[in-house]
């Protein structure tokens, strides 16, 4: 009797999926379970949108290690800060003193620059996961990284890359499922203040690009399908599907429903916080905001983080055929590697 392909697809999957758990390769989190929301109690305000400090920020003056001393693969800031040499004479000690103050100098002489605090091997306080940088302007460059649930199996990995300057924005997500064609999607646009303003957005199906978005705002028309063919009215504040996350995360909490496209339909999506979550990652929880929307038989919810800079920590994606899950494991925000999800612990077995 001949099997069918998708089953022999499936298995080979399953397999696939707990190899690289048991191996170490990958961490794991814990079972997935429904998102029950908890009511509000917060607010994901507005952040401010701006550049760089105009004062520079002094590098600290840290003396070497000596040869026997271990240093964790992190990024160079990072490393940079978490190196404590055991000897250092009283010079370098003062010059690390008055390198540690000058931030603080700066905050009282110039209020509208950020101060952030270097990133360090990032511990739950009270069970929570918290940026080690107080971000008070909204990221110029992020970088996210994702395990991707088919159900209870993890079906792929995702990141999603987002960096914006002089008025522009540049926003990727990259799908790569352990079978199949890679995904990726692009939005790119204007961002000021009042929020994201996108000009294209485009999907691809490895290198053939699929359905894709013209937003004509001087015509006032919303180009979009496969070809561009289809066309409505362009509406005031329209977003596409990954801007929406973003214009969330810069702007906060309740708008109107707002016009959105997916480049292949165009729907109309309530902008309004549902709930509160805890999403847990075994290693401490990260709480965040729930946006859930549905329209046309789909319902998409992003879970963003205020405590690191609003950033969507996980999405899901429901339609009539499945559903997507996207889980965070990396959050890199500005050049600084703020968490990450630790691979599981390996264990010797006796001979």
């Amino acid at each position: 009797m001949k099997r069918s392909p998708l089953i022999l697809a499936l298995l080979l999957s399953l397999l696939l999926h707990l190899g690289l758990l048991s191996s170490g390769v990958l961490p794991s989190f814990a079972p997935l379970q429904d998102s029950k929301l908890q009511p509000i109690k917060m607010q994901l305000t507005p952040m401010e949108l701006g550049s760089a400090p105009a004062a520079p920020k002094p590098k600290p003056v840290v003396a070497k290690p000596d040869k026997g001393t271990q240093i964790a693969t992190l990024p160079s800031r990072v490393r940079s800060t978490a190196l404590v040499p055991k000897k250092a004479d009283a010079s370098v000690a003062n010059s690390q003193q008055q390198a540690a103050a000058r931030p603080a100098e700066v905050s009282a002489s110039a209020p509208q620059a950020e101060v952030e605090t270097p990133a360090g091997n990032n511990q739950p306080r009270d069970g929570y996961l918290v940026a080690n940088a107080h971000h008070k302007r909204f990221p110029t460059k992020v970088s996210l990284h994702y395990q991707v649930f088919y159900g209870a199996l993890m079906a792929g990995l995702a990141t999603i890359n987002w960096e914006h300057a002089e008025g522009h924005y540049r926003l990727e997500t990259k799908i790569t499922p352990i079978f199949g064609p890679q995904l990726r999607y692009q939005s790119e646009g204007e961002i000021s203040q009042a929020g994201l303003k996108p000009d294209s957005y485009t999907a691809w199906r490895n290198d053939t690009p699929r359905e894709r978005a013209h937003f004509d705002w001087d015509n006032q028309r919303l180009n979009y399908g496969d070809d561009g063919n289809q066309s409505v009215a362009l509406q005031a504040g329209a977003q596409d599907i990954l801007s929406l996350i973003y214009q969330l995360a810069l702007k906060g909490a309740t708008h109107p429903p707002v016009q959105i496209t997916t480049g292949k339909k165009v729907y109309q999506y309530p902008l309004a916080p549902s709930g509160e979550a805890d999403f847990d990652t075994g290693s401490g929880k990260i709480h965040a905001m729930v946006f859930r929307a549905e329209g046309d038989g789909d319902r998409t919810e992003f879970w963003l983080a205020r405590d690191f800079a609003s950033q969507p920590i996980r999405i899901i994606r429901t339609d009539s055929k499945m559903t997507l899950d996207m889980r965070v494991t990396d959050i890199t925000i500005n050049d600084v590697a703020e968490w990450h999800l630790p691979k599981p612990t390996l264990r010797k077995h006796d001979k």
